[in-house]
C-alpha cells in the first residue's frame, strides 16, 4: 500500500474508532465492525471504491470470451455481477456504496430493481436505507393481477436500479412502466456502467443517471 493509500486508511480507521493494524485495511473487516458503517462510507468512499473495483476482478465477474449483450450488442467483455451476491461482505460494500450514491441525490423514494439483475442489488440498498423496494418485471403477469410493477404504487417516488447498463434500453424501459402506472421516477441509477449510450438514454426520458463505476475504472483500477 503506497504512503496516500496508508493514510486513508488510518483516517478511516480513526473516524471510525476502530483499531489500527498498521499495515493495511481490510474494508470488509471495517464495515463489520463499524456500529454505523454509512458513516464510514460517507469518510471513505474513495478507498472503498477502489476497494470493490479491485475484488470485482479478483472474484472474477469479469469474463473474457465472446458473448451478446442484453441490448444486442456483441462484447468481448460480459460482467457477471449476479455473482456477487455469493459474497455476502463485497455485497454489503456495493450496496453501502450505492446507498450513499443515491442519498446525495434523493431524500426518499422506493427502490426499483430492473429485472433481474437489478432485483437483488434493489432489495440491498433497500435493507440498508430502509426505503421500500420494488421491481419491474420482463413482461406483464399473465394471472392474477397481471401487473408489470410489483410492490410500489400509484403515487409513489422511485429510483430505478440495474446492476450493469450498456445502452440504458433496459432503464428506460423500466422509467416508461412505473409512468405508465403513476409512478414518479425521481433517479436512474447502475452498479456498474460499460458507457455505451446509459447517460443519454436515460436522460431522454427527462431522468438522472448516476453509477457507481464504469467498466473502464474496473478494467483499469479505480483511482482516487
Amino acid at each position: 500500500m503506497d504512503l496516500d493509500r496508508y493514510m486513508l486508511a488510518h483516517t478511516v480507521a480513526s473516524i471510525a474508532d476502530l483499531p489500527w493494524t498498521g499495515s493495511k485495511l481490510d474494508a470488509e473487516a471495517l464495515l463489520e465492525a463499524s456500529p454505523d458503517p454509512l458513516a464510514i462510507i460517507n469518510f471513505g468512499q474513495c478507498y472503498l471504491k477502489s476497494y470493490l473495483a479491485r475484488k470485482i476482478n479478483e472474484l472474477e465477474l469479469v469474463k473474457r470470451g465472446s458473448f451478446i449483450l442484453a441490448s444486442g450488442k456483441r462484447s468481448d467483455i460480459y460482467i457477471d455481477m449476479r455473482k456477487l451476491w455469493a459474497f455476502p461482505k463485497i455485497a454489503r460494500i456495493a450496496s453501502l456504496l450505492m446507498a450513499a450514491l443515491i442519498k446525495e441525490k434523493v431524500k426518499y423514494a422506493a427502490l426499483v430493481g430492473v429485472a433481474t439483475g437489478g432485483i437483488p442489488l434493489a432489495a440491498h440498498v433497500s435493507v440498508t436505507l430502509g426505503w421500500p423496494m420494488g421491481y419491474v418485471r420482463p413482461k406483464r403477469k399473465e394471472h392474477g393481477q397481471m401487473k408489470l410493477v410489483e410492490g410500489v404504487e400509484e403515487g409513489m417516488k422511485a429510483v430505478v436500479l440495474d446492476d450493469v447498463t450498456t445502452t440504458g434500453k433496459s432503464l428506460a424501459q423500466s422509467i416508461d412502466a412505473l409512468r405508465e402506472s403513476g409512478i414518479e421516477v425521481v433517479l436512474a441509477a447502475s452498479l456498474l456502467d460499460r458507457e455505451e449510450g446509459s447517460t443519454l438514454e436515460v436522460g431522454s426520458r427527462g431522468v438522472e443517471f448516476v453509477r457507481l463505476l464504469t467498466l473502464n475504472e474496473v478494467l483499469r483500477g479505480f483511482q482516487c
